[in-house]
C-alpha cells in the first residue's frame, strides 16, 4: 500500500515523540517529587501525540481520505490534536514557577491558577469532539464547545506572555539557572504563538468557508509548519532544559546541606527512603496515564461500531 504524504509526517512524529517520551520519563524520575510536574506534562503530551498519530495512521489505512464520513478514529485524532495544548501550557507555567527570586508570591499563584481554565478548555474540547454535529461529512467540524475551549487557550497564552514579561523584567534578581529557565521560555514563545494561531484558525475556519486548517482534511503542509514542527521545537527546548537542571541529589546538597559531608548523608536510610518513594510515584503515575490513553482509544473505537 502506498503511503500518503500525511502518513510520512505521522511516522516521523511517532519516532520523535517516542524519543521525547523516554527522555520525559527519565526526567520525571531524575527530578524527584515536587519538581517533576513539567516533565510529567511532557509525558502526557508525548502520549497524546503518539496516540493521535497511531489513530490517524489507522484511519488513513482503513478509510480513503475525503471519501467516507467522519469516523470515531478521526474524531479521536481531532480531539487529541486540540487537547495536547493543555499539557504544553501546564508545562510552560510550571517551568516559569521554577524561578523563585524574580517571580514573587503573587505571580506564583497566577501561574498555579492558570491550570484551572486549562482544565476547563480540555473538558470543552473533549465534549465538542464527541458531539454528533462534529461528524458531518468527511471533515471534523469545530463545534461551539470546541471553539470556546480553543478561545480559552488564546486567553491563557496572553496571560502566559504577561507573566513571562513580568518575571523577565526582574531578571537582575535571578540566578544563573533561573536566567537559563527564562531564556528557554522566551525562546519557546514565538513557536508557541504559531501553534495557538493554527488552532484558532482551525476553530474559526468555517467563517471563511475554507478547510485549509482543518485538523482532519486540511492542508498537511500548513499543519506541519504551523503545529507539528512548532511543538517539536518547544518540547525539545523544555527537555533540553530539563537535562541541564540539577537532579534531586544536587539540589538537596546545594539548598539544604551546605558544607556537610553529602556522600555520607546519601547513605542514610532517610535518603534511600526518599529516593525509593520518588521512583515509586513515577512508576505508578506513568502506567495510570498510559491506561487513561488506552481507555480513550478503546472508547473511540467502540463508538465507531455503534
Amino acid at each position: 500500500m502506498q503511503l500518503q504524504y500525511g502518513a510520512y509526517v505521522n511516522i516521523v512524529t511517532l519516532v520523535i515523540y517516542f524519543i521525547y517520551l523516554c527522555i520525559a520519563v527519565y526526567l520525571s524520575i531524575r527530578q524527584g517529587l515536587g519538581h517533576n510536574f513539567p516533565w510529567i506534562c511532557m509525558v502526557v503530551l508525548s502520549l497524546c501525540r503518539l496516540t493521535q498519530v497511531a489513530l490517524d495512521l489507522a484511519a488513513t489505512a482503513m478509510f480513503p481520505p475525503a471519501t467516507t464520513p467522519n469516523t470515531s478514529l478521526q474524531s479521536g485524532v481531532a480531539i487529541l490534536t486540540s487537547i495536547s495544548l493543555t499539557p504544553l501550557f501546564m508545562s510552560t507555567s510550571s517551568v516559569l514557577n521554577m524561578t523563585s527570586n524574580p517571580k514573587g508570591r503573587r505571580m506564583q499563584w497566577v501561574l498555579i491558577l492558570l491550570h484551572v481554565p486549562l482544565v476547563i478548555s480540555l473538558i470543552l474540547i473533549v465534549a465538542g469532539g464527541i458531539d454528533p454535529d462534529s461528524r458531518e461529512g468527511p471533515t471534523f467540524a469545530a463545534t461551539e464547545p470546541t471553539k470556546a475551549g480553543i478561545a480559552i487557550y488564546c486567553a491563557c497564552f496572553v496571560v502566559l506572555i504577561w507573566a513571562t514579561t513580568t518575571i523577565a523584567a526582574r531578571l537582575y534578581l535571578a540566578t544563573s539557572m533561573e536566567v537559563k529557565i527564562l531564556t528557554t521560555v522566551v525562546l519557546s514563545l514565538p513557536f508557541f504563538l504559531v501553534d495557538v494561531v493554527y488552532m484558532m484558525c482551525f476553530a474559526f475556519d468555517s467563517l471563511s468557508g475554507s478547510q485549509r486548517f482543518n485538523v482532519i482534511s486540511g492542508n498537511v503542509t500548513l499543519q506541519l509548519c504551523m503545529q507539528v514542527i512548532m511543538e517539536y521545537i518547544i518540547v525539545g527546548l523544555y527537555l533540553g532544559l530539563g537535562l541541564e537542571l540539577p537532579d534531586k541529589a544536587a539540589r538537596l546538597r546545594d539548598e539544604l546541606m551546605g558544607d556537610q559531608d553529602f556522600e555520607r548523608i546519601r547513605e542514610t536510610m532517610l535518603w534511600k527512603m526518599y529516593e525509593a518513594m520518588s521512583v515509586l510515584v513515577a512508576v505508578t503515575v506513568m502506567p495510570a496515564i498510559m491506561f487513561a490513553h488506552w481507555l480513550l482509544g478503546k472508547i473511540l473505537r467502540s463508538g465507531a461500531t455503534i
